[in-house]
């Protein structure tokens, strides 16, 4: 009975230590939907850049809010020069209150020390350093610029600039690949509504 008592202690303290052996991080990756104005609202609520196939992709994690946007303009094809992308940051407390009307899904993710301490290391270098590439229809934009960030950290496989652009050409193309991640390592899920006054992309 005392060494079944003592095996049990044993396994317990190495399932205890599998679990919690590594400190675990939360980080969200924020969808907002595409939309236009709804048809009676017409004359209160303006056009979005890409309507209904727009939208934006932006990652939280600690107390800030991080994604890629245009910046003075866009570019049809990418530029080396001149050019007009910027990952731009702000508090999660305004995020929340910028976006409390909008309609969202938001993804959280689980990083162990190794991937957290990746992922802040990329995201400083891409705000403080240099903007690793340019704003543009066809090129890099939020849905493949959060695709390559995660890619970093092990979320999804590396792909190639183009084959990173053209899989994620706008946010629900990477919001799919989302729930399907969420469905095989249980994600939790939350989704917002957005307001009334606009006609919002579906899933």
């Amino acid at each position: 009975m005392l060494k079944f008592f003592l095996l049990s202690l044993l396994i317990s303290f190495f399932i205890l230590t599998a679990l919690f052996g590594q400190d675990i991080t939360v980080i969200k990756v924020n969808f907002l939907y595409g939309s236009k104005p709804d048809r009676h609202y017409k004359n209160k609520e303006i056009k979005y850049f890409g309507g209904l196939h727009g939208g934006h992709v932006s990652i939280g994690i600690d107390t800030t809010v991080v994604g890629f946007g245009r910046y003075n303009g866009f570019h049809i094809f990418s530029h080396k020069h001149n050019m007009k992308g910027i990952f731009k940051i702000e508090s999660i407390n305004c995020f929340m209150q910028d976006t409390v009307y909008c309609k969202y899904t938001t993804f959280q993710i689980a990083l162990k020390d190794s991937q957290y301490y990746k992922l802040k290391t990329v995201i400083n270098n891409y705000l403080y350093t240099k903007t690793p590439y340019d704003y543009a229809f066809f090129g890099m934009r939020c849905a493949s610029a959060a695709y390559d960030i995660l890619s970093q950290i092990g979320i999804f496989e590396i792909k190639s600039r183009w084959g990173n652009i053209l899989s994620n050409f706008y946010p629900k193309l990477l919001r799919k690949k989302m729930f399907t991640l969420s469905e095989q390592n249980n994600y939790i899920v939350t989704k917002q509504p957005g307001r009334i006054s606009r006609k919002w992309e579906n899933d």
